[in-house]
């Protein structure tokens, strides 16, 4: 027995190889012309996506260092100044003030002397700043920088804000990953600008990271 008849029966299959890809060739053809034309490749994002664990982007209009990034009397009076009659302006000013009055060794007699009655109002303004004393580490201060905020409420006109921040502790000029200062405080615009009236018992201050807004231009 030979084995050229064999060899002779192997073409019909390399006919049906070919009209096979020929099939495939017509229907992928046909696919790619049904989509709207040549496929391309997808672009890599420029930012990574957003999960539903992270905070919304910074409204437009908050300052996160309004003033200058100072701790100091005059940069409180300055944002102050500066903020304007809006629920952006009313964080922007509470951002800085919460700055200020936040650090051990507390806030000084003199420097709360130039804040109480013009920047704020508040009956226990020399009481919250003399409590940082108590704070376990030897000292510290507030950033603006990795701190998010979130606004619990405006009335009609835009004159009472009010407002809860998050600021990260520095300790031996580093951001401690885990300490926070989170104030929560009603503003109300006067003829002098934005002044803390009441510190507020707001609940869900700890929730902020995902409840909250991050500050822009921190410092």
């Amino acid at each position: 027995m030979t084995t050229q008849p064999a060899a002779r029966r192997r073409w019909p299959w390399y006919v049906l190889g070919i009209a096979v890809f020929v099939i495939v060739a017509v229907v992928g053809l046909v696919f790619f012309t049904t989509r709207g034309g040549s496929p391309e490749a997808t672009p890599r994002p420029t930012a990574p996506s957003t999960s539903s664990t992270t905070a919304p982007p910074a409204v437009e209009g908050v300052d996160g260092c309004l003033a200058g990034d100072a701790r100091s009397p005059q940069t409180v009076l300055d944002a102050q100044k500066e903020a304007p009659q809006t629920p952006e302006g009313a964080v922007s000013f509470v951002a800085t003030f919460a700055r200020w009055i936040a650090q051990k060794p507390a806030v000084p007699a003199d420097e709360l002397a130039q804040i109480d009655g013009k920047a704020s109002t508040m009956p226990n303004l020399a009481d919250s700043a003399a409590s940082f004393a108590n704070a376990e580490v030897a000292q510290f201060h507030t950033t603006t920088i990795n701190g998010y905020y979130r606004i619990e409420s405006v009335n009609e006109d835009s004159s009472r804000v009010a407002v809860t921040v998050m600021l990260p502790l520095v300790i031996n000029d580093a951001i401690d990953p885990t300490l926070r200062f989170t104030p929560s405080v009603a503003v109300e615009w006067t003829d002098a600008g934005w002044v803390v009236v009441e510190d507020l018992d707001t609940s869900g201050t700890d929730s902020l990271p995902t409840t909250g807004t991050a500050l822009p231009g921190g410092c």
